[in-house]
């Protein structure tokens, strides 16, 4: 099943017993670069889409609690502090209800504030989350490619084949960043 999904997001088509890369016939060497940057734009867009899902799911299966911040309890007496007039300044009956308004809007705001962090906090948690798990899933087929590439050597080496004619085709293939598993 995993394999299968590999072939298909890779575009890569069963032939025989080996995979093949699908190759769309291209002559010039700047028709692959082209070719190659809208595959990779795509790949890019599906992975971002990918992780968006993930972290959409996450937030819908964990939904963010923010606990409403309690008043001081009522047997404690605040000294509240008696507003002195200033000069110029008028205590009309509405004065106080627009204060009242004020307080309001910004305990309103700072609840928002509190909200947008915590959900920005688990965004990146799950993002986080989902990086790690691609991380692992990676690294599984590094291991997995690591034991063919190891088995192949070994069945070549068993064929009669001279350790530094392996050397010489890990070093053209571009293995000598992948370091056999018998190390």
């Amino acid at each position: 099943m995993e394999q299968s999904h590999l072939q298909t997001q890779l575009g890569y088509g069963n032939v025989g017993n080996n995979y093949a890369p699908y190759a769309p016939a291209v002559s010039k060497p700047e028709e692959i670069e082209k070719l190659v940057d809208q595959q990779l734009l795509q790949l890019k867009v599906h992975y971002n889409e990918q992780e968006q899902n993930y972290v959409n799911q996450m937030l819908l299966a964990n939904p963010i609690v923010v606990e409403r911040r309690t008043s001081p309890p009522l047997n404690t007496v605040l000294p509240t502090p008696t507003p002195t007039p200033s000069p110029g300044a008028g205590f009309g009956s509405g004065a106080g209800m627009e204060g009242r308004d004020v307080q309001r809007q910004r305990a309103e705001s700072c609840r928002k504030s509190r909200y947008n962090n915590k959900i920005k906090k688990a965004k990146l948690r799950f993002r986080h989350k989902f990086v790690s798990e691609q991380l692992k899933k990676s690294e599984g087929m590094l291991n997995t490619m690591r034991e063919v590439i190891a088995q192949a050597e070994r069945q070549l080496l068993d064929r009669g084949i001279p350790a530094a004619a392996i050397e010489r085709m890990r070093s053209t293939f571009g293995l000598g960043l992948i370091q056999p598993m018998d190390q």
